[in-house]
Protein backbone atom coordinates (compact mmCIF):
# COMPACT_ATOMS: atom_id res chain seq x y z
CA UNK A 1 0.00 0.00 0.00
CA UNK A 2 2.82 2.38 0.87
CA UNK A 3 4.60 1.66 -2.41
CA UNK A 4 1.41 2.33 -4.36
CA UNK A 5 0.86 5.57 -2.47
CA UNK A 6 4.43 6.73 -3.15
CA UNK A 7 4.13 5.73 -6.80
CA UNK A 8 0.86 7.64 -7.24
CA UNK A 9 2.40 10.69 -5.53
CA UNK A 10 5.35 10.66 -7.92
CA UNK A 11 3.02 10.26 -10.88
CA UNK A 12 0.92 13.22 -9.76
CA UNK A 13 4.09 15.26 -9.25
CA UNK A 14 5.33 14.60 -12.78
CA UNK A 15 1.90 15.18 -14.30
CA UNK A 16 1.62 18.64 -12.75
CA UNK A 17 5.32 19.62 -12.74
CA UNK A 18 6.42 18.68 -16.24
CA UNK A 19 4.01 21.01 -18.13
CA UNK A 20 5.04 23.90 -15.88
CA UNK A 21 8.74 23.13 -16.33
CA UNK A 22 8.29 22.91 -20.10
CA UNK A 23 6.54 26.27 -20.17
CA UNK A 24 9.22 27.79 -17.94
CA UNK A 25 11.96 26.46 -20.22
CA UNK A 26 10.18 27.73 -23.34
CA UNK A 27 9.26 31.17 -21.97
CA UNK A 28 12.19 31.95 -19.67
CA UNK A 29 15.15 29.57 -19.69
CA UNK A 30 15.70 29.21 -23.46
CA UNK A 31 15.29 32.97 -24.19
CA UNK A 32 17.69 33.72 -21.31
CA UNK A 33 20.37 31.42 -22.71
CA UNK A 34 19.86 32.85 -26.21
CA UNK A 35 20.05 36.38 -24.81
CA UNK A 36 23.33 35.64 -23.03
CA UNK A 37 24.75 34.35 -26.29
CA UNK A 38 23.57 37.40 -28.26
CA UNK A 39 25.04 39.80 -25.71
CA UNK A 40 28.52 38.70 -26.82
CA UNK A 41 27.83 39.46 -30.49
CA UNK A 42 27.33 42.44 -32.78
CA UNK A 43 23.97 41.16 -34.07
CA UNK A 44 21.68 43.90 -35.40
CA UNK A 45 18.50 41.96 -34.73
CA UNK A 46 17.68 41.48 -38.42
CA UNK A 47 20.40 39.67 -40.33
CA UNK A 48 21.13 35.98 -39.90
CA UNK A 49 24.87 36.57 -39.53
CA UNK A 50 26.72 38.05 -36.61
CA UNK A 51 30.19 38.12 -35.13
CA UNK A 52 31.32 37.46 -31.59
CA UNK A 53 32.88 40.56 -30.03
CA UNK A 54 33.68 39.24 -26.57
CA UNK A 55 33.01 41.71 -23.74
CA UNK A 56 32.95 44.78 -25.99
CA UNK A 57 29.21 45.33 -25.48
CA UNK A 58 29.53 45.15 -21.72
CA UNK A 59 32.46 47.58 -21.73
CA UNK A 60 30.44 49.96 -23.88
CA UNK A 61 27.66 50.01 -21.27
CA UNK A 62 29.99 51.65 -18.75
CA UNK A 63 31.18 54.28 -21.23
CA UNK A 64 27.85 55.06 -22.91
CA UNK A 65 26.71 58.56 -21.92
CA UNK A 66 23.21 57.96 -23.30
CA UNK A 67 22.43 55.37 -20.63
CA UNK A 68 22.94 57.74 -17.70
CA UNK A 69 19.59 59.50 -18.01
CA UNK A 70 17.58 56.24 -18.29
CA UNK A 71 19.35 54.98 -15.16
CA UNK A 72 18.49 58.13 -13.22
CA UNK A 73 14.90 58.01 -14.48
CA UNK A 74 14.51 54.36 -13.44
CA UNK A 75 15.89 55.11 -9.97
CA UNK A 76 13.51 58.07 -9.60
CA UNK A 77 10.60 55.87 -10.69
CA UNK A 78 11.67 53.26 -8.13
CA UNK A 79 11.96 55.72 -5.22
CA UNK A 80 8.71 57.58 -5.90
CA UNK A 81 6.75 54.49 -6.90
CA UNK A 82 7.92 52.22 -4.10
CA UNK A 83 7.52 54.82 -1.34
CA UNK A 84 4.18 56.10 -2.63
CA UNK A 85 2.74 52.63 -3.23
CA UNK A 86 3.61 51.20 0.16
CA UNK A 87 2.60 54.29 2.16
CA UNK A 88 -0.71 54.53 0.35
CA UNK A 89 -1.35 50.77 0.43
CA UNK A 90 -0.67 50.58 4.18
CA UNK A 91 -2.89 53.60 4.82
CA UNK A 92 -5.75 52.05 2.84
CA UNK A 93 -5.26 48.71 4.60
CA UNK A 94 -5.44 50.39 8.01
CA UNK A 95 -8.62 52.18 6.92
CA UNK A 96 -10.28 49.03 5.57
CA UNK A 97 -9.21 47.05 8.63
CA UNK A 98 -11.26 49.28 10.91
CA UNK A 99 -14.55 47.81 12.07
CA UNK A 100 -16.81 49.86 9.84
CA UNK A 101 -19.16 47.11 8.71
CA UNK A 102 -20.20 46.87 5.06
CA UNK A 103 -18.39 50.11 4.26
CA UNK A 104 -15.10 48.27 4.72
CA UNK A 105 -16.07 45.61 2.17
CA UNK A 106 -17.19 48.27 -0.31
CA UNK A 107 -13.98 50.24 0.19
CA UNK A 108 -11.92 47.09 -0.36
CA UNK A 109 -13.63 46.42 -3.69
CA UNK A 110 -13.39 50.06 -4.82
CA UNK A 111 -9.68 50.26 -4.01
CA UNK A 112 -8.97 46.96 -5.79
CA UNK A 113 -10.94 47.60 -9.00
CA UNK A 114 -8.11 49.58 -10.74
CA UNK A 115 -5.88 46.49 -10.47
CA UNK A 116 -8.13 44.85 -13.06
CA UNK A 117 -7.08 47.42 -15.66
CA UNK A 118 -4.04 46.64 -17.81
CA UNK A 119 -1.09 49.03 -17.91
CA UNK A 120 -1.92 49.99 -21.49
CA UNK A 121 -5.55 50.79 -20.68
CA UNK A 122 -4.47 52.69 -17.57
CA UNK A 123 -2.07 54.79 -19.65
CA UNK A 124 -4.72 55.73 -22.22
CA UNK A 125 -7.28 56.46 -19.50
CA UNK A 126 -4.96 58.76 -17.57
CA UNK A 127 -3.69 60.43 -20.74
CA UNK A 128 -7.30 61.48 -21.33
CA UNK A 129 -7.69 62.63 -17.71
CA UNK A 130 -4.51 64.71 -17.81
CA UNK A 131 -5.30 66.18 -21.23
CA UNK A 132 -9.02 66.84 -20.93
CA UNK A 133 -9.71 67.13 -17.19
CA UNK A 134 -6.66 68.20 -15.19
CA UNK A 135 -5.49 70.80 -17.69
CA UNK A 136 -8.98 72.28 -17.99
CA UNK A 137 -9.76 72.42 -14.27
CA UNK A 138 -6.41 73.79 -13.10
CA UNK A 139 -5.52 75.64 -16.31
CA UNK A 140 -2.05 74.09 -16.48
CA UNK A 141 0.02 72.33 -19.10
CA UNK A 142 -0.37 68.58 -19.52
CA UNK A 143 2.06 67.10 -16.95
CA UNK A 144 2.91 64.30 -19.38
CA UNK A 145 4.31 66.94 -21.71
CA UNK A 146 6.63 68.62 -19.22
CA UNK A 147 10.07 67.33 -18.29
CA UNK A 148 9.57 68.30 -14.63
CA UNK A 149 6.27 66.54 -13.94
CA UNK A 150 6.20 63.66 -16.40
CA UNK A 151 7.67 61.06 -14.00
CA UNK A 152 5.47 62.06 -11.01
CA UNK A 153 2.46 62.00 -13.36
CA UNK A 154 3.26 58.47 -14.51
CA UNK A 155 3.86 57.40 -10.91
CA UNK A 156 0.33 58.59 -10.04
CA UNK A 157 -0.98 56.42 -12.87
CA UNK A 158 0.96 53.45 -11.56
CA UNK A 159 -0.19 53.95 -7.99
CA UNK A 160 -3.82 54.04 -9.09
CA UNK A 161 -3.30 50.83 -11.05
CA UNK A 162 -1.31 48.75 -8.55
CA UNK A 163 -1.87 49.94 -4.98
CA UNK A 164 -4.81 47.55 -4.49
CA UNK A 165 -2.56 44.48 -4.54
CA UNK A 166 -0.29 45.69 -1.77
CA UNK A 167 -3.34 46.88 0.16
CA UNK A 168 -4.61 43.30 0.32
CA UNK A 169 -1.20 41.99 1.38
CA UNK A 170 -0.97 44.53 4.20
CA UNK A 171 -4.59 43.85 5.14
CA UNK A 172 -3.82 40.14 5.41
CA UNK A 173 -0.87 40.98 7.66
CA UNK A 174 -3.03 43.20 9.87
CA UNK A 175 -5.55 40.40 10.28
CA UNK A 176 -2.78 38.17 11.66
CA UNK A 177 -1.67 40.60 14.38
CA UNK A 178 -2.90 39.19 17.74
CA UNK A 179 -5.51 41.43 19.33
CA UNK A 180 -4.08 40.57 22.77
CA UNK A 181 -1.00 42.66 22.01
CA UNK A 182 -3.09 45.77 21.36
CA UNK A 183 -5.19 45.16 24.48
CA UNK A 184 -2.12 44.73 26.65
CA UNK A 185 -0.53 47.88 25.21
CA UNK A 186 -3.73 49.84 25.82
CA UNK A 187 -3.84 48.69 29.44
CA UNK A 188 -0.22 49.85 29.83
CA UNK A 189 -1.25 53.30 28.60
CA UNK A 190 0.28 53.17 25.09
CA UNK A 191 -1.01 55.76 22.64
CA UNK A 192 -2.27 54.94 19.15
CA UNK A 193 1.03 55.98 17.57
CA UNK A 194 3.00 53.88 20.07
CA UNK A 195 0.84 50.82 19.34
CA UNK A 196 1.36 51.36 15.62
CA UNK A 197 5.14 51.82 15.93
CA UNK A 198 5.81 49.10 18.50
CA UNK A 199 3.28 46.45 17.47
CA UNK A 200 1.84 46.99 14.00
CA UNK A 201 5.03 47.82 12.11
CA UNK A 202 7.17 44.98 13.57
CA UNK A 203 4.38 42.46 12.99
CA UNK A 204 4.01 43.61 9.38
CA UNK A 205 7.65 42.96 8.47
CA UNK A 206 6.75 39.86 6.37
CA UNK A 207 4.27 42.02 4.45
CA UNK A 208 6.86 44.77 4.03
CA UNK A 209 9.29 42.15 2.75
CA UNK A 210 6.92 41.10 -0.04
CA UNK A 211 5.47 44.51 -0.90
CA UNK A 212 8.65 46.58 -0.85
CA UNK A 213 10.73 44.00 -2.73
CA UNK A 214 8.17 43.42 -5.47
CA UNK A 215 7.23 47.09 -5.78
CA UNK A 216 10.83 48.29 -5.93
CA UNK A 217 11.88 45.79 -8.60
CA UNK A 218 8.66 46.40 -10.52
CA UNK A 219 9.19 50.16 -10.71
CA UNK A 220 12.83 49.65 -11.67
CA UNK A 221 11.51 47.60 -14.60
CA UNK A 222 8.88 50.20 -15.54
CA UNK A 223 8.13 49.86 -19.25
CA UNK A 224 4.61 49.34 -20.61
CA UNK A 225 2.79 52.23 -18.97
CA UNK A 226 5.52 54.76 -19.71
CA UNK A 227 5.96 53.59 -23.30
CA UNK A 228 2.21 53.87 -23.91
CA UNK A 229 1.90 57.26 -22.22
CA UNK A 230 4.97 59.16 -23.42
CA UNK A 231 7.20 56.89 -25.55
CA UNK A 232 9.95 57.87 -23.11
CA UNK A 233 9.50 61.60 -23.74
CA UNK A 234 9.40 64.49 -23.66
CA UNK A 235 13.03 64.68 -24.70
CA UNK A 236 13.87 61.42 -22.96
CA UNK A 237 12.69 62.75 -19.58
CA UNK A 238 10.77 59.52 -18.85
CA UNK A 239 12.95 57.02 -20.75
CA UNK A 240 13.71 54.11 -18.44
CA UNK A 241 16.30 51.34 -18.69
CA UNK A 242 13.66 48.98 -20.04
CA UNK A 243 12.70 51.44 -22.78
CA UNK A 244 16.37 52.03 -23.54
CA UNK A 245 16.87 48.27 -23.96
CA UNK A 246 13.76 48.07 -26.15
CA UNK A 247 14.99 50.90 -28.37
CA UNK A 248 18.39 49.29 -28.88
CA UNK A 249 16.80 45.93 -29.71
CA UNK A 250 14.09 47.07 -32.11
CA UNK A 251 14.74 50.69 -33.07
CA UNK A 252 18.50 51.23 -33.24
CA UNK A 253 19.26 47.69 -34.52
CA UNK A 254 21.79 47.06 -31.77
CA UNK A 255 20.48 43.76 -30.45
CA UNK A 256 23.86 42.64 -29.11
CA UNK A 257 24.36 45.81 -27.11
CA UNK A 258 20.75 45.83 -25.95
CA UNK A 259 21.08 42.27 -24.66
CA UNK A 260 24.27 43.20 -22.81
CA UNK A 261 22.44 46.04 -21.06
CA UNK A 262 19.56 43.71 -20.20
CA UNK A 263 21.93 41.07 -18.77
CA UNK A 264 23.57 43.62 -16.49
CA UNK A 265 20.14 44.93 -15.55
CA UNK A 266 18.97 41.43 -14.58
CA UNK A 267 22.00 41.00 -12.32
CA UNK A 268 21.28 44.38 -10.70
CA UNK A 269 17.63 43.46 -10.10
CA UNK A 270 18.59 40.16 -8.50
CA UNK A 271 21.10 41.87 -6.22
CA UNK A 272 18.78 44.69 -5.16
CA UNK A 273 15.83 42.32 -4.67
CA UNK A 274 17.90 39.90 -2.59
CA UNK A 275 19.35 42.72 -0.48
CA UNK A 276 15.98 44.32 0.27
CA UNK A 277 14.38 40.97 1.05
CA UNK A 278 17.24 40.05 3.38
CA UNK A 279 16.97 43.42 5.14
CA UNK A 280 13.31 42.91 6.05
CA UNK A 281 13.65 39.18 6.75
CA UNK A 282 16.18 39.88 9.50
CA UNK A 283 13.65 42.18 11.18
CA UNK A 284 10.70 39.80 11.14
CA UNK A 285 9.17 39.07 14.52
CA UNK A 286 8.49 35.48 15.56
CA UNK A 287 5.46 34.80 17.72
Amino acid sequence: MKRRKISSTKTAFYVFAIPGLCFFAFAVLIPLIMGINISFTDWNGISTDYNYVGFDNFITVFTDKRIRQPILNSLLFAVLGCAGNNILALSLALFVNQKIGKLGNVARVVFFIPVCFSQILTAFLWKFIYREVITQIFDINNPLGTTTWVIPAIVVMGLWNTVGINMLIYLSGLKNVPVDLYEAATVDGATGWQRFRKITLPMLMPSFNVCVTLTLTSWLREFGMTLSATQGGPGGASRTISIYIFENLYKFNKAGYGQAVSMLFVVFLVLIGTSVSSFFRKREVEL
